[in-house]
């Protein structure tokens, strides 16, 4: 059985055609290249996906995002550390799985609820796959998609910022390296997911 068969249920057809991509691009290596992105490739996915940079752990750059994410949040987040979008109290946490993700390579899904301006909720389903840079021994970036789980909205929409801080239902995936621990023994207080 290969990975696409492995995929765990429930994810969304296009987090699943997302995935798909991704793994196309690795071939019979664990890991795709930087140069292997091939955004003609994701085709409608591509507005809806960004590229983290995984330089420390303070330290997540998003090196670019798609047009479809900045337009419905209405900012560009081209630039900014990835963790300034986390509440401060769950940033150390979340700097943790990220580079959980990068040492023991694996794929993400975890779910937010982002509020609307009309007070309505949008649930969005986040995947993601790892990338070595271009000639680099391991895992250093993060491409990752967002699927509105209740379809797309025609036009943009006020999203409050303080909706994207905290996920729900991280899980990582496995993608032929296994996957680290949700919790490390000295965090087995912690939230799991977030």
């Amino acid at each position: 059985m290969g990975f696409l068969e492995t995929l765990p249920a429930p994810l969304t057809a296009r987090s699943k055609r997302f995935l798909a991509v991704w793994h196309g691009w690795r071939g019979s290596r664990l890991l795709p290249e930087r140069g292997d992105i091939d955004r003609a490739a994701l085709g409608d996915l591509a507005g809806t996906c960004l590229l983290l940079n995984v330089r420390g752990h303070d330290d997540i750059n998003i090196d670019w995002v798609g047009d479809e994410i900045t337009r419905q949040i209405g900012v560009d987040l081209a630039g900014c550390n990835y963790l300034d979008l986390t509440s401060r109290a769950n940033r150390a946490w979340r700097a943790h799985l990220t580079l959980a993700q990068m040492a023991q390579p694996c794929s993400v899904a975890i779910y937010y609820w982002l509020r609307l301006g009309s007070g309505d909720t949008l649930p969005v389903e986040f995947v993601s796959g790892p990338l070595r840079e271009n000639g680099a021994s391991h895992a250093s970036l993060i491409l990752c998609c967002a699927s509105g789980l209740t379809g797309s909205e025609a036009e943009p929409v006020a999203v409050d910022p303080d909706s994207y801080q905290e996920g729900d239902g991280m899980r990582f995936i496995d993608i032929g390296a296994g996957v680290p621990p949700m919790i490390p023994a000295q965090r087995q207080e912690a939230r799991p997911v977030q």
